[in-house]
């Protein structure tokens, strides 16, 4: 898989947990760290379109750990398992 590609993949893997994480009400529990993420989310789509996949890769999968961190504090559960 290409960088262009695994970056790419890591974006919407975000995007979807973004949409997890706030279907669950945790973005209300925790504004600011929802907050931090979506910048992140922002981020990785600016340095992807950049062509910067290293920095975008980064930034998805600082910003996803930080969500999924929170999910098995919540829920005991890590994001593949609510899929």
């Amino acid at each position: 898989m290409e960088h262009s590609e695994r970056a790419l993949k890591d974006i919407k893997k975000l995007e979807s947990f973004l949409k997890k994480f706030k279907s669950l009400r945790l973005n209300e529990k925790y504004p600011s760290i929802f907050d931090h993420c979506l910048n992140y989310f922002k981020d990785s789509k600016h340095y992807f379109e950049k062509k910067d996949y290293f920095s975008s890769l980064g930034c998805s999968n600082y910003a996803y750990g930080m969500l999924e961190s929170l999910l098995f504090l919540e829920k005991g559960k890590y994001f593949h398992e609510l899929e």
